[in-house]
Formats: structure tokens, sequence, C-alpha cells
């Protein structure tokens, strides 16, 4: 017998993590007219996953890089940034807050020579769309059906194509 689908995926890289940015975008761009809030579960986590890969990219991670191994991991050492720079306890759940994900590029594109910080007009859309998306999106709508009203769809489809046509730019 095959291996199971959770036996073969193996570590979260950074590669798989753009991949998957890529995959469920193009998922969610589908379930649009017939699945609304499904397109906007999947358009709020393709924002999640752009903003995690450009800080990975920012830091010097390469594609083939665990994010979620060693001791830190990346990603752990990513979400203490985040709390600390949002004020929150240790060990706070922070790991889909779009805004401390944008907190933390922002913070640290500032402190980097290469790739210096983002430009002032990149940065003020970059937080105009993780605040419309941030209104209608969290990880905890996976559990509800409420239908999303149009314009809200509009307006996380909008952040999302933001962040996908945006991507490179966030972390070179």
């Amino acid at each position: 017998m095959p291996l199971t689908l959770a036996t073969r995926i193996g570590p979260d890289t950074l590669g798989k993590l753009e991949q998957a940015a890529r995959r469920r975008y193009a998922e969610a761009r589908r379930l649009t007219a017939d699945e609304p809030l499904g397109a906007i579960y999947l358009f709020g986590y393709t924002i999640e996953m752009r903003l995690k890969a450009a800080y990975y990219r920012v830091v010097g991670l390469g594609t083939a890089h665990h994010i979620s191994a060693g001791a830190p991991s990346p990603r752990k050492v990513a979400e203490t940034k985040i709390c600390a720079l949002l004020l929150l306890k240790p060990n706070s759940p922070v790991g889909h807050n779009l805004y401390g994900w944008g907190k933390l590029l922002e913070q640290t594109r500032a402190t980097l020579p290469a790739p210096g910080p983002l430009p002032t007009p990149m940065l003020s859309d970059m937080y105009i769309h993780l605040q419309n998306a941030s209104l209608c999106w969290t990880e905890v709508i996976r559990y509800r059906a409420t239908p999303p009203y149009d314009e809200e769809l509009q307006v996380v489809d909008a952040a999302a194509r933001w962040f996908r046509m945006n991507y490179r730019r966030l972390w070179s």
C-alpha cells in the first residue's frame, strides 16, 4: 500500500510554504462563485503564508530550509518576536495573526541593510490590505457556516491578490 498523505507531506519548508500559497490561492479563486466562505478562508490563509514566507526570505532562509524544525525553530523564533512586538505574553498564539506577521516583516526589514525598509507607499498598502482582510478573516471561520457578504469576499480577494502580486517585493 502506498504511503498516506500525512506520511508523504514531509517537513515544513519555505519552498513548500510558497507552493502551498500558490495552490491555495488558485483553489480560493475556484471557490468564489459557489463557496464564498471557503474562498475567504483560503484567501486569508494565502495572505498569512505569503507574509510568513516573505519574513523567512528576509532573514535568509532558502527554499529547502525547515521552518518548523530545530531548537528553536524559525517559526518559534518568529512567533516569539511577534509576541514581543505586540506586547503579548510569551507563547501567546500568534501563528495566524496577520497584523503580527506584517509588523514582524516590517520591523525585520527595517533593521537590515538589505533589502532595507519597505517603501512607505508599499507599507501603507500592505497595512490597508491587512486591516481589510482581518475584518473578514480569522482561522476560526473554518468552523462556521455563516455566508459572507459579496463585499467581504471582494475585500479579502483583493487583499490576497495584492499579496500575490507583491510577494517578491515584500522580501527582495
